[in-house]
């Protein structure tokens, strides 16, 4: 009997959609393409947006930090912050040396969040996503666990 025939003619793991980390990625696709564009009507990135929410609460974050928190490398997060700082979003002040430049949201940069944050609300509406408000809520506190198991792996 050969491997098709065992099988079936489908995937030997069984019905994909029943793969959660597939549906995972597949959902992470769809929302993160309308992410972007609903950010582009507001002039940014979601990087972008991501490094300014982080920011404008002056929690005094290193740069380290920020890379994790926006899901860049470190590397990349000095470029980033220049391409903000260029565009007026942000400033920043050199520490002394050996310490962490002090990042700042400037009226600009709080600006483009504030066209931002309707846009980026309605799309994240429970309704937008297809969801009843208490589901919403069970779905979001799910996906934190997942998050927080993936950081322990």
């Amino acid at each position: 009997m050969g491997d098709v025939e065992q099988h079936g003619a489908g995937w030997s793991g069984g019905d994909p959609g029943r793969v959660t980390g597939w549906t995972l990625v597949r959902t992470h696709h769809a929302v993160a393409r309308r992410f972007t564009e609903t950010l582009a009507r507001a002039g940014l990135t979601p990087t972008q947006f991501g490094v300014l929410v982080e920011v404008v609460g002056g929690t005094g974050v290193s740069q380290a930090e920020l890379a994790r928190r926006v899901l860049v490398t470190p590397q990349s997060i000095g470029e980033l912050l220049t391409s903000l700082e260029r565009l007026g979003y942000i400033s920043r002040r050199r520490g002394p040396r050996g310490t962490a430049s002090e990042v700042r949201v400037t009226d600009a940069g709080r600006a483009a969040l504030d066209r931002a944050t309707p846009l980026i609300q309605a799309m994240n509406s429970p309704q937008a996503l297809g969801l009843t408000p208490p589901e919403d809520t069970t779905l979001n506190a799910l996906l934190h666990k997942v998050l927080a198991a993936m950081k322990d792996s």
